[in-house]
């Protein structure tokens, strides 16, 4: 005779049941998302290209979606800077930020953030620490970086973290909201610039991003504001190279 568990049910039956598959996380995106995706992608790997109309019908048959999501895309990449609109001729992509530009962004982060890392590493807070931590370990797993937004996207997201992190361990709400502002524009001329030649500087700009994070785990804020100019001032020199080397060729 078989043997039941209480419940009537036998053990022999159970066992023969098959195990419910464990929970499986689902991502959804709306058609909006999906669009101002590809969208960001094409303009970053400069599919399309500075200045390039863009209309939004086209873009609809392009990407099998009504003009709704095109729309509600193309206004988030109008807030990010990708895209500009004007009065009677519709969205075009953005000019590419100029060497002048994200040099004068450069020096506005040296300001904010050598002066957040001064005051932020003395804290020595656990949860600070280890978002740095985790933001460097990512970067740092990231083999070779690509010349195309998918394969570059992984790092400068991860390097944007790492940045914002240290500016918001200042606690100074003003100065990270600014900062954050601005998250949409340090992707852009990361993408833009930084990607091109980026493998040969990538030893370099870890061992930056090394020195800021030792400094912050020592809690030396003098040392972390240093590096944070070192750092940035490295990644301003390498601008300014490469600039001079595609004048010349």
């Amino acid at each position: 005779m078989a043997k039941t568990d209480g419940t009537g049910e036998t053990t022999e039956r159970r066992r023969r049941e098959p195990k419910a598959a464990p929970a499986r996380s689902i991502v959804r995106t709306t058609l909006a998302e999906q669009a101002y995706e590809a969208l960001k992608e094409r303009i970053l790997d400069q599919t399309l290209p500075p200045g390039a109309r863009l209309n939004i019908d086209n873009l609809s048959r392009e990407l099998a979606v009504s003009s709704s999501p095109i729309r509600e895309a193309l206004a988030r990449l109008e807030a990010e800077r990708l895209v500009v609109s004007e009065l009677y001729t519709g969205y075009a992509v953005a000019p590419t930020p100029s060497a002048a530009y994200l040099a004068a962004l450069a020096e506005y982060r040296i300001v904010i953030e050598s002066h957040c890392a001064r005051v932020g590493a003395p804290k020595k807070k656990k949860a600070v620490l280890a978002a740095m931590r985790q933001a460097f370990e990512k970067m740092n797993a990231v083999p070779l970086l690509g010349t195309r937004y998918k394969e570059y996207r992984r790092f400068v997201e991860w390097d944007g973290k790492f940045h914002q992190v240290l500016v918001d361990s200042a606690e100074n709400e003003v100065m990270s909201v600014t900062y954050s502002s601005l998250h949409a524009l340090l992707i852009q001329s990361r993408l833009y610039r930084n990607r091109e030649g980026a493998n040969t500087a990538l030893a370099e700009v870890m061992n930056e991003h090394r020195a800021i994070l030792d400094a912050f785990e020592a809690g030396d804020g003098e040392a972390a504001a240093q590096a944070v100019r070192d750092h940035l001032d490295g990644g301003r020199r390498r601008l300014i190279d490469r600039e001079i080397e595609r004048a010349k060729g």
